[in-house]
């Protein structure tokens, strides 16, 4: 019962960060929305009257809110992250990545990226819906800094153990300094090792977010220029058995 306990405290209290993060975005969305107007008025209207510097202007207005909008975007489902121990059920992990995959084969062909996932996957104890989110967003990461030119690879597999399941996802790209791997999961954090890379530093921490909430770890491995490893382990038993105490 203690365990148990633990688990639902440890839920009621991410509950009541998402709570503050979705106010947070949804008091940002109005008036991000009434600029955006302004700024497609402004756009559709003048741009023919504006000097080439003032046009400029326009353009790096606009990008910056493109970028608003993707943070805001993240936020919400960042907010929207539920682990519910009533909803864990048993799911074959290549279900989960066949899932998490769906967004991302197209950026994937773009990029002529070579996947290969490990066959023989086992099933997970999980939250389904929050699992795929986690899955997605290493994938995501692994392909947003996966090498421009042809050779990008990316690997997804499993290391057995007695008491953890232990994944892996690798990539060859452009990876990063040992001193920044603390950096890594940290809310609106993104390093700075590719050029041309948005996004709101919100991806890792929500990976972090959903592993621990399932009783396991996540980390990085990476060496500069050498690519990036991120491993996850969870618990082969239930969560109310793993999580909360001793």
């Amino acid at each position: 019962m203690r365990k148990t306990s633990a688990f639902a405290q440890k839920a009621k209290k991410q509950d009541g960060l998402n709570l503050y993060l979705h106010i947070i975005a949804h008091e940002i969305r109005s008036p991000f929305v009434s600029i955006q107007g302004y700024c497609s008025l402004l756009n559709d209207k003048f741009k023919g009257c504006l000097p080439e510097e003032g046009q400029e202007y326009l353009e790096r207005i606009s990008a910056n809110l493109k970028q608003v909008d993707s943070l805001l975007a993240d936020i919400t489902r960042w907010a929207k992250v539920s682990i519910e121990e009533n909803e864990f059920k048993k799911v074959p992990c290549a279900d989960l990545i066949d899932a998490s995959l769906e967004s991302h084969i197209i950026h994937m062909r773009q990029k002529r990226i070579q996947l290969d996932i490990q066959r023989d996957l086992p099933e997970l104890y999980c939250d389904q819906n929050s699992m795929i989110l986690a899955f997605s967003n290493l994938i995501g990461n692994a392909v947003k800094y996966s090498r421009e030119r042809v050779g990008g690879a990316i690997q997804i597999g499993y290391l057995g153990d007695e008491i953890f399941h232990k994944f892996y996802i690798k990539d060859n790209g452009v990876g990063f300094r040992a001193s920044e791997r603390s950096k890594v999961f940290l809310l609106f954090n993104r390093l700075l090792n590719k050029r041309n890379v948005t996004g709101s530093g919100l991806g890792l921490s929500i990976v972090k977010q959903i592993i621990e909430a399932h009783g396991g770890e996540v980390w990085v491995e990476s060496r500069k220029s050498q690519g990036s490893t991120f491993f996850i382990t969870l618990p082969k038993n239930s969560p109310d058995q793993t999580i909360g105490g001793n």
